[in-house]
């Protein structure tokens, strides 16, 4: 073999000796360690016949120039390009790619102290590229809130309430998704409150269709001598712990007689999120920076809200998780039994509780309402929705949400009502969009209807003429 030929080899060998190095190393820090050797197995199913062709490869004429440095390289090549053909032939295309990271945080320090003596006599290529990357590093600090607010999220502010931006997306001068300014509520209207989360803003559809305006015109066919006015409060992943602060800074600007809110199947984990993001960053919150984005990004390309956090559970001396802590899933409640559960749905109900004694303060009235997702009442809706791996029709928590309401519904004086018997009654079909949960026009309509007849049963709206 030719000396060439030789170092391309050794390069091989060390990437392949150190990955096998990382793998046991991981295998000691993490608990999940036998899971993702079964899942980095099949990467390297992949990986050993092309190791082979090219140690093979390395013997004859088709060498060419370079060293182990090179055969390190190719090592790597190889590997992204075995775990880019494992990823399309499994079933979990996001779980190996997060044991892969796991790896990656071993495994390249590793190669790096590997290839230090190499690196060392290099050091100027090395210093260049430590400086270019600061230098970009420092661009991008000074140009991120400029680019996080005209390019990755414009029609947001980002801060803890992400609320929709002032003249924004059809949002008015106060992020609130309504035709009509604060100014033209007047205090003799009928005028009601919406608030929620994206079922409530519901901004893939034009806003005649939202169920927030149709309720407006069943209200005002009930009320024809009295104008009623219905502001759209809902905003993309809010929830009621956000809303409440939505509304006491700017609920008495729209005089409103009605408070309505909508309650989401996301809102319990939400509002665990969000307490926990204002006790870290204070009630003012913070800015989200570009980096901060990056990351969010990355950790919902590996298939998890936040990857940090999912490694951090699953480190060997974390020790058990803090009863105060956010649940893993989004949708905890659906696999575990209701008394593990409804311990975390506290937060919520405490937020609701505190936007009723916000409404009640300005002198409006209160009415919540639990709105059903369709796994929860039809699963043929959404056919092609992602989340159904998350949230199956047949999980044994599926109406723990609604038997919790039914219970605090007793212990209130305002009126709580779930939806789900509504959806269940109504005939139409499809209403949900096709590929995610949200209602599209036929399931707004569904739901203006009932919350009508919910507030008139409640002597919260006016009787039809």
């Amino acid at each position: 073999m030719s000396r060439t030929g030789a170092g391309l080899v050794r390069g091989l060998v060390e990437a392949s000796l150190t990955c096998l190095l990382s793998l046991a190393i991981v295998g000691l820090l993490f608990t999940n360690g036998m899971r993702m050797l079964e899942e980095l197995g099949r990467v390297w199913l992949f990986w050993l016949p092309m190791l082979v062709v090219l140690a093979i490869l390395a013997r004859g004429p088709l060498a060419g120039p370079g060293l182990a440095g090179r055969g390190l390289v190719l090592g790597l090549a190889t590997f992204a390009a075995s775990a880019v053909a494992a990823g399309l032939v499994g079933a979990a295309p996001g779980r190996l790619a997060r044991h892969l990271a796991q790896l990656g945080i071993v495994w390249l320090p590793l190669l790096a102290l590997v290839s230090a003596p190499r690196l060392v006599r290099r050091w100027r290529d090395l210093l260049a590229l430590g400086l270019a990357i600061a230098a970009c590093l420092a661009a991008l600090a000074l140009a991120g809130p400029l680019l996080m607010r005209r390019l990755v999220v414009p029609l947001y502010s980002l801060d803890v309430d992400h609320r929709p931006r002032p003249n924004k997306g059809g949002a008015n001068e106060d992020g609130v998704y309504s035709r009509l300014t604060s100014r033209e509520f007047r205090k003799d209207d009928f005028n009601v409150v919406c608030l929620g989360d994206s079922f409530t803003a519901n901004p893939h559809l034009p806003e005649a269709e939202r169920w927030p305006s149709l309720l407006e015109h069943r209200l005002q066919a009930r009320s024809p001598a009295r104008r009623v006015r219905v502001a759209n409060f809902g905003w993309v992943s809010s929830s009621p712990v956000l809303q409440a602060r939505q509304l006491r800074a700017i609920g008495a600007k729209y005089k409103p007689g009605l408070i309505v809110q909508g309650f989401d199947m996301t809102d319990f984990h939400d509002d665990l999120v969000a307490r926990r993001k204002l006790e870290r960053m204070g009630a003012d919150g913070a800015e989200v920076s570009i980096f901060r984005a990056f990351g969010v990004g990355a950790s919902l390309a590996l298939g998890v809200d936040d990857y940090g956090a999912w490694l951090r559970e699953r480190l060997r001396w974390a020790g058990s998780e803090p009863a105060s802590s956010v649940p893993g899933p989004r949708y905890f409640f659906l696999f575990e039994p209701a008394g593990v559960s409804e311990p975390y749905f506290s937060t919520s109900w405490e937020a609701i509780r505190e936007t009723e004694r916000v409404a009640r303060a300005m002198g409006a009235r209160y009415a919540l309402f639990v709105f059903p997702r369709y796994q929860q009442y039809d699963p043929r809706e959404a056919p092609r929705d992602p989340e159904r791996r998350v949230f199956p029709a047949d999980a044994p928590g599926l109406l723990v949400p609604f038997a919790y309401f039914e219970g605090q519904a007793r212990t209130v004086s305002f009126p709580v009502h779930s939806l789900r018997e509504s959806f269940l009654a109504d005939p139409a079909f499809p209403k949900c969009r096709d590929n995610d949960p949200h209602w599209n026009a036929e399931g707004n309509r569904v739901a203006a209807e009932a919350i009508d007849r919910c507030l008139a049963a409640d002597r919260l709206a006016p009787p039809l003429p």
